[in-house]
């Protein structure tokens, strides 16, 4: 019988075993990723194409591009696509991103064979009507106006284009005209030059016995999706050398400012990587790091402040963010600063480098309790093109990683002359 006087031993995490994938490579090009589990009677089907904003020539044409694979094919209405997928149960999303654009599919494995065609039907034969496409872009200009009355958006906005300037294509968001020059047309060539078989990377995780993975083998290889022409379609994007200065978007009315505050950081295949996202989370990663309990707990400028690693295939970025009453967001940033220099000048606690790894590795173990969760992991070593043992490496960091080390870093990679800061709202 269970002694409930007696708390449960404690036991070391030492490594981390992922579900690993069967790899189809597809006659036309594609590649299948089968991760297999019975567990649950359900399926998760990720086409994931090189589409997202790093490939477009006109700021914004990947989103409609992407979102407009919905609206109809020359088989099936906006209407028939969404009731055939919602009779069984399923979902159908579109998630457009800065370097990926993937199309999933959510059902349970006995109706694969019922869903699958249509998803292959909206990658295929997209039929981009034009009163459809006049209908998303006006909401899309729509949503654009809204957002651009939000400070948070302002700020993410301001600030990531001060990091990478204002072509590229990680700025967060669109400026206020930047949906006007994309047309049908624009959105057509982009699908046909960016949605490509032989790129098509496709994740099935759930229970996938032998007769439904042949089954996607056959009935993806069918897939056909050629490039209009032969152009160069690699971004030749380089972000700018970084110098540090503070941009201030201006909301008179506003009673609160947002605040954004960070720089680059190395790609995810450095050996920096992980150390780093150890130091993020000490300095503003989790509700007890040193950025809440200072700002938020001891000054109460704020409900919430956070910091945080954003990793790209071409980039990475660290920021800092938070929303103020704006007659302390000076005073906000001076904390922050102090925040940032006392890593750089002292090192940090035993005790408090401890609670910040049993917390990491009981996250990191919650975060993959689920297959469709490993599978995120999986996809992103296959997309990121990480060495296999990327999440051990993770472990094995977050267990080592000692006090000098986190000092180290923090002198090299937060120095307070490289920072960007940009503030949406007042700043007095």
């Amino acid at each position: 019988m269970l002694d409930r006087t007696k708390a449960p031993e404690i036991h070391e995490i030492d490594a981390v075993t992922l579900q690993i994938a069967e790899v189809t490579h597809l006659d036309n090009g594609a590649k299948l990723h089968s991760i297999i589990s019975e567990t649950q009677p359900v399926i998760r089907l990720d086409f994931v194409f090189k589409a997202g904003k790093w490939y477009e020539q006109e700021n914004g044409v990947s989103d409609l591009s992407s979102k407009m694979l919905l609206e109809s094919t020359i088989n099936l209405t906006a209407k028939q696509i969404a009731e055939k997928v919602a009779f069984f149960g399923a979902s159908l999303d579109v998630n457009h991103g800065y370097d990926r654009t993937e199309i999933t599919l959510y059902c349970l494995s006995k109706y694969v064979e019922e869903l699958l065609p249509i998803v292959l039907d909206v990658l295929e034969n997209p039929s981009f009507p034009e009163n459809e496409f006049n209908l998303l872009k006006q909401r899309s200009q729509q949503n654009l106006k809204v957002q651009r009355q939000k400070n948070s958006y302002l700020a993410t906005h301001a600030f990531t284009k001060q990091i990478y300037g204002a072509e590229h294509p990680y700025i967060f968001g669109y400026d206020e005209q930047g949906l006007d020059k994309i047309d049908l047309l624009k959105t057509k060539e982009f699908y046909q030059q960016n949605f490509l078989t032989q790129e098509l990377e496709v994740f099935a995780c759930g229970a996938i016995d032998t007769l439904l993975h042949q089954h996607l083998t056959e009935s993806i290889s069918k897939l056909k999706l050629e490039q209009a022409d032969k152009a160069n379609r690699e971004s030749l994007y380089v972000p700018l050398a970084s110098q540090a200065k503070t941009e201030l978007v201006e909301m008179p009315e506003s009673l609160q400012s947002s605040i954004r505050l960070g720089k680059q950081f190395p790609l995810m295949n450095s050996e920096d990587y992980h150390k780093l996202l150890v130091m993020n989370e000490l300095l503003g990663g989790y509700f007890g790091s040193r950025l809440m309990k200072n700002i938020r707990e001891d000054k109460g400028y704020t409900y919430g402040i956070y910091s945080a690693i954003s990793p790209k295939e071409h980039d990475t970025l660290f920021f800092i963010g938070t929303d103020v009453k704006s007659s302390v967001t000076e005073d906000t940033i001076n904390e922050i600063k102090k925040e940032l220099a006392l890593l750089r000048n002292k090192e940090v606690p035993e005790d408090e480098l401890a609670t910040v790894k049993n917390y990491m590795l009981g996250k990191f173990l919650n975060d993959i309790t689920t297959i469709f969760e490993q599978c995120d992991r999986y996809k992103r070593i296959v997309l990121y093109d990480l060495p296999q043992n990327f999440y051990n490496n993770y472990i094995t960091t977050i267990r080592t990683i000692t006090a000098p080390e986190i000092h180290a870093l923090a002198q090299q990679y937060l120095q307070e002359n490289d920072l960007h800061i940009a503030v949406a709202g007042k700043y007095s």
